[in-house]
């Protein structure tokens, strides 16, 4: 991720996102089961376009770049903003791997096609990079995937695999048994513990400890790895980096940007979230532009969604009518709560749009149970009242086409919201290390094509050594 060739540097590129994000919060601001809420605050010339434009068109519409024929002038200036704002597809993976697999080996089976990519080519990654380490530390390293494929390329690594599930753990000590040569049995092990900040010092017994079972008598370069570093661990993995003087090299692929800790929740819109923003630079361009801009929780889920790579272009009209219908109805039932319940989707219910939409059909796909005992309640009068009006207001197929169109319109900002949120933490890395005199080389690298993998970027860091006269 990066800032476009038009921005002098990371301020000015925050600004002016902040602003467009200030514009058009009303497409992200609430969740999708809430989603009326953003239909309402659609634009009229938004819901014009929309409802009269054909399939092609709406199947080319996130794709910023192509030429989607005539709409409002509101339209154009958004798609000519986000053209402006996304960085460009450059295409520049490191390993150009084609998605077919060959057979599964012994030790692959149960991982999907798209998994192994995704392990192969950041374990051939961090071999390429990291010649000199001594020891490697695989942050959530989960049933050893990773590290297991790395010690396949480099068998004299020493690795250490912190995981926070004790099963997890033990299941990776298990792979290790069985699929790889007995001595890794030494090199290659895993440990139960929940990482954060603070773990410096755990990390460093550990890895010393390893290396003197391995005839090592000292350790002086440890690189940090990591594959979908869930929620707040590719920052904790950055804070050990800079924290811990063996750490060298730091390689971590972040995910799940919503599981990222919440403070406080405030009016169903403002989340505070412990590590997002970060960087004094977007910090400062919040207060600069003094807009109400939202970056909660609903943003964060859209900055981890598909990119607009997995929009198809061929996409049929049934397929965004049965899309378009699922969560407007899950909006229908949102919206004609009250503050005492909650509702649930049915399991096993066959799905066919029919219209018009009626309460009975509602009915018969959500059930609702009281917040406060978690009971399952009937479904009264009330709720029926709320529904006719809704009902009203987007007669027909109006609703379900408008919540595709949401749905078309947050696909077009996805890849400008990820990229807010990872080059918020690069800056941050910097920041922080300048401020502790510590000479790094950082940047974003991207690993596999977002078709495969649409979380396909690895955060590389390194620390310079100073050379002394």
């Amino acid at each position: 991720m990066s800032i476009p060739s038009s921005f002098n540097n990371s301020v000015t590129y925050f600004e002016a996102v902040l602003k467009f994000f200030s514009r058009y919060s009303w497409i992200y601001r609430t969740s999708n089961a809430n989603c009326l809420l953003s239909i309402d605050s659609m634009p009229l010339d938004f819901k014009r376009y929309f409802l009269s434009i054909s399939n092609r068109e709406l199947n080319l519409f996130p794709l910023i770049q192509e030429n989607v024929g005539d709409c409002p002038a509101s339209l154009t200036r958004f798609r000519q903003e986000l053209d402006m704002l996304t960085p460009k597809n450059i295409n520049d993976f490191v390993y150009r791997t084609h998605f077919k697999v060959a057979q599964k080996a012994r030790n692959q089976k149960g991982i999907s096609a798209k998994k192994m990519l995704e392990i192969k080519n950041l374990s051939r990654h961090v071999n390429d990079h990291c010649a000199e380490t001594q020891v490697f530390v695989d942050l959530g390293a989960g049933l050893g995937y990773l590290s297991q494929a790395l010690y396949e390329l480099k068998p004299n690594s020493l690795i250490l695999g912190l995981e926070t599930d004790k099963s997890r753990v033990e299941k990776a000590r298990q792979r290790c048994v069985s699929y790889l040569p007995p001595a890794a049995i030494k090199s290659v092990v895993y440990q139960q513990h929940f990482i954060n900040a603070d773990s410096s010092s755990y990390i460093n017994a550990l890895a010393s400890e390893l290396a003197m079972d391995n005839g090592c008598s000292e350790v002086m370069r440890i690189s940090i790895i990591g594959l979908h570093a869930c929620a707040d661990l590719s920052i904790n993995a950055m804070l050990l980096f800079l924290k811990m003087s063996k750490v060298q090299c730091l390689h971590i692929m972040p995910c799940c940007y919503h599981k990222l800790e919440l403070r406080a929740h405030i009016n169903g819109d403002i989340d505070h979230i412990t590590n997002f923003p970060l960087s004094s630079a977007l910090l400062n361009s919040i207060q600069t532009i003094n807009q109400n801009v939202f970056l909660n929780r609903p943003f964060l889920r859209l900055a981890c969604q598909q990119t607009s790579s997995h929009w198809d272009r061929d996409r049929t009209v049934e397929s965004h009518e049965e899309h378009g219908h699922r969560m407007y109805m899950r909006g229908l039932a949102e919206a004609v709560l009250n503050t005492s319940e909650i509702v649930k989707p049915k399991k096993h219910i066959s799905f066919t749009p029919k219209y018009p939409i009626t309460m009975f059909e509602l009915r018969s796909r959500f059930q609702l149970f009281s917040k406060e005992s978690g009971m399952s309640i009937e479904w009264n009068s009330k709720h029926e009242e709320k529904f006719v009006e809704l009902s009203l207001k987007y007669p027909g197929t109006e609703g379900p086409r408008l919540a595709e169109a949401l749905t078309c319109l947050q696909t077009s900002m996805q890849k400008l919201c990820e990229n807010l949120v990872l080059l918020d933490r690069l800056c941050y890395l910097e920041e922080l290390a300048a401020r502790q005199n510590i000479p790094i080389k950082a940047q974003y690298k991207t690993l596999l094509d977002e078709k495969i993998s649409p979380r396909c970027q690895v955060l590389v860091a390194q620390k310079i050594l100073v050379k002394t006269l």
